[in-house]
């Protein structure tokens, strides 16, 4: 009795406050709605993963087949393939590219010339503007056994042609240091946003102990924008399962050859929908199994940035 008395009175101080806020929450209606109709609604289609989907019958009059889809998916060959070229990419793009846009930020942070800095950052951020086709044929120009770049600098070392597009052992290399150069610039404005909210006074107080710069970035920049690292942090882990399509099907496309190390689920779902296996169910299984495996490792590591005394998400 004295619970719902108190779940009444706290309704009503919630209500009364979003009246007394009636703009902030208008505001915050347009993008609700695009939320709604763009992310909720078609998580309707989910119910595939346990359904025989025939276009015929539709989604709701499909014959239910339980687990079926998911068992399919795993058995199938080359699946276990498919999760350590999913998590191994995902892994080396936490790895390196997380760190290369902190790395970078603080060092536009300690450019002193204003011109300069904004130059670099504006063509620090350009890349992430370039289409990953765009990338892929800029990459086919460094890469092309022929007349590519690279093997031209090879020869004149001395070195015999790499034949790149037949060699998958040098992809996984080629998918990060991409994604970096794409990427990293774009990743800083997130840092910089935290460093410029940094107390001058800690910067001023650390050089009258004798901080110099490094100490100063060490003792100061980076404690500064640990939580806004704890919180891209855990955005970066749950993105380990979650592969970039669009890039890797842009730079490897169909070439069967790179399957080896480069070929991830997303580009299985993407053959699947096509056509050259089993449909819908057993496609949108996995892309389930996918979801649910990323949220497991964002509530992980939001666990563990809280145990490390910062802000976690929730």
């Amino acid at each position: 009795m004295l619970n719902s008395k108190i779940k009444k009175s706290k309704l009503k101080k919630d209500f009364k406050q979003i009246i007394k806020e009636w703009q902030l929450y208008l505001m915050f209606l347009p993008g609700f709605v695009v939320l709604l109709i763009f992310s909720y609604i078609p998580m309707y289609g989910l119910v595939l993963a346990f359904k025989e989907y025939s276009p015929v019958f539709g989604i709701m009059n499909s014959p239910w087949v339980g687990l079926q889809n998911i068992k399919y998916a795993v058995m199938s060959y080359g699946f276990y393939r498919l999760v350590r070229n999913t998590l191994i990419l995902g892994l080396l793009k936490l790895i390196f590219a997380f760190p290369s846009s902190i790395i970078l930020a603080l060092l536009f942070n300690e450019l002193s010339n204003g011109i300069f800095k904004k130059f670099v950052q504006t063509v620090s951020y350009l890349p992430y503007f370039i289409s990953w086709v765009i990338v892929a044929s800029i990459a086919y120009m460094f890469l092309s056994t022929d007349y590519g770049v690279l093997n031209d600098i090879l020869i004149s070392l001395g070195i015999d042609r790499i034949q790149w597009y037949a060699s998958p052992q040098y992809w996984r290399a080629i998918i990060t240091i991409t994604h970096i150069w794409k990427n990293t610039g774009w990743g800083t404005i997130v840092f910089l946003a935290g460093l410029t909210a940094i107390n001058p006074d800690l910067y001023e107080a650390a050089r009258c102990d004798g901080a110099g710069r490094f100490k100063q970035v060490l003792h100061v920049s980076i404690p500064g924008i640990m939580p806004v690292i704890g919180m891209t942090f855990i955005l970066s882990v749950a993105g380990i399962v979650k592969d970039d399509f669009e890039q890797i099907y842009a730079l490897v496309g169909q070439n069967s050859e790179l399957y080896s190390t480069v070929d991830v689920l997303g580009t299985w779902m993407y053959r699947g929908l096509r056509g050259d296996f089993r449909g819908w169910g057993e496609v949108t299984a996995v892309g389930l199994v996918q979801s649910i495996v990323g949220f497991i490792l964002m509530v992980g590591a939001n666990w563990l940035v809280k145990r490390s005394d910062n802000k976690g998400l929730w």
